[in-house]
């Protein structure tokens, strides 16, 4: 602050002995920076007042130097939402946020709450590096008093932190989320995102798939294939699912697991979303049967891609295409959903919502959205014969979606048990390697 002070003082001094031409320049200059500030204006979280992970991830775009990316994790949040209400999980992120504030104080640290479960600490010193993992280390993780809490019923809730940690500048995100993953896989604290020559292996094999990633964008490999949905009345196929893959000269398909997660945080994610939406409109163009296709949040979020959808669907139609959205921990907003969901509305279009029952659903949320289907999530139905508290969710979901007039969807049917137990708990609709691959289009006739 002192600095900017002395910075207007200058610029005063220098005003003033100025002549009318300088003037006008100086003013001119000034007005260019304040429009600039503008245009890049933060946004802040309201549950925690602080920065929201799209300032982060552009702060992250700007980067010269090597930073140090921490994502921390909240534990236990979602047991808590689902025990004690939203509006204590609400306190607990706002107390962490407030004790982690009161740590953080140096002007080349910042930190931002990714989402309801995630907070992330920027450090583009490396002077700094070792001070912050040092406040990791002892002032968060071994700090009790920090993570415990009162319920309103007076018990003590447990709530504490997960952290991946990653050093650079490209893929920082990905990295510090790859660490993340592995901490919590292996009950840790912590886990700093390994680039010693030991994991050289792993790395190398990562830069391989951005670089397949990479090539197929921009030579076209990307392609759907096509998977069948099937009305569990009569085993008809009610519609195909489009599946990107990535097919590449030498014969070799490569499968979403090798690239997507790459494909989702690289900048052209954008550019790749509409390579594969344009190559499915091709399909649906030529064709009578519905298709559906998959969007991400971060992409009804672009306006950009909201306008090429909405040409896309004013050149083809949309009267048999349903839009798939993942649900996630990302959704921080739902009137983003909400817009969207009017807007191909207007055009035919039916709504999806996938991996329903995942851990992230917001049961409130789902009710007020014109949602013509859910899929529930393929990770229950594949544990439907072995595990009872599995069955009775699915169950549970099916019956939620028939009372408020949505059809539901089984995946990963694998095989003919799986099959006929979700017959038996009354979906309306299947897909699975049971009912019929991943294949091109016109393996199935499509094309």
């Amino acid at each position: 602050m002192a600095k900017l002070e002395n910075y207007l003082t200058q610029i005063a001094d220098f005003y003033e002995k100025s002549d009318d031409c300088q003037k006008s320049s100086i003013v001119a200059a000034i007005e260019t920076i304040l429009n600039a500030k503008e245009e890049v204006a933060i946004e802040i979280d309201e549950i925690s007042a602080l920065p929201n992970r799209e300032s982060l991830m552009r702060e992250i775009s700007l980067l010269q130097d090597e930073a140090m990316l921490v994502i921390l994790h909240i534990n236990q949040i979602e047991a808590i939402k689902q025990l004690y209400g939203f509006e204590m999980v609400q306190d607990i992120i706002s107390n962490k946020a407030e004790t982690l504030k009161h740590l953080i104080k140096d002007s080349d640290a910042s930190l931002y709450s990714i989402n309801l479960q995630k907070f992330a600490l920027l450090v583009k010193s490396k002077k700094l590096f070792d001070k912050y993992l040092s406040i990791l280390k002892f002032s968060i993780f071994n700090n009790i008093e920090s993570f415990t809490y009162t319920s309103c019923d007076g018990s003590r809730v447990i709530s504490d932190f997960t952290a991946g940690i990653s050093y650079g500048i490209e893929h920082l995100h990905h990295s510090a989320n790859v660490a993340l993953q592995e901490a919590m896989v292996s009950k840790l604290s912590y886990k700093i995102y390994n680039i010693n020559p030991e994991c050289t292996t792993l790395e190398k094999s990562n830069l391989d798939k951005y670089q397949v990633y990479k090539d197929a964008l921009h030579n076209g490999y990307i392609v759907p294939y096509f998977q069948p949905i099937i009305d569990s009345r009569d085993g008809s196929i009610m519609k195909y699912e489009a599946l990107a893959r990535l097919q590449l000269p030498d014969g070799r398909v490569v499968q979403p697991y090798d690239f997507l997660s790459i494909a989702i945080e690289d900048r052209t994610f954008e550019f790749f979303t509409r390579q594969m939406m344009q190559k499915v409109f091709n399909v649906y163009d030529k064709t009578y049967v519905e298709i559906s296709m998959n969007l991400t949040y971060e992409n009804i979020k672009s306006q950009t891609m909201l306008e090429y959808i909405k040409n896309r669907l004013e050149k083809y139609g949309g009267e048999r295409i349903t839009f798939e959205i993942v649900e996630t921990e990302e959704i921080d907003d739902y009137e983003v959903v909400e817009n969207f969901i009017l807007m191909i509305k207007e055009y035919g279009c039916k709504i999806s919502i996938d991996d329903f029952g995942s851990g992230y659903s917001n049961f409130t949320n789902l009710i007020k959205l014109n949602i013509d289907f859910i899929k529930i999530d393929g990770t229950l139905i594949i544990k439907l014969l072995s595990d009872e508290k599995a069955r009775l969710m699915v169950q549970w979901l099916i019956q939620f979606a028939k009372n408020i007039n949505i059809k539901s969807i089984a995946e990963f049917v694998s095989s003919h048990e799986i099959s006929e137990c979700v017959k038996e708990l009354g979906v309306d609709y299947l897909q699975g390697y049971y009912h019929g691959e991943p294949k091109e289009a016109k393996f199935y006739g499509l094309a």
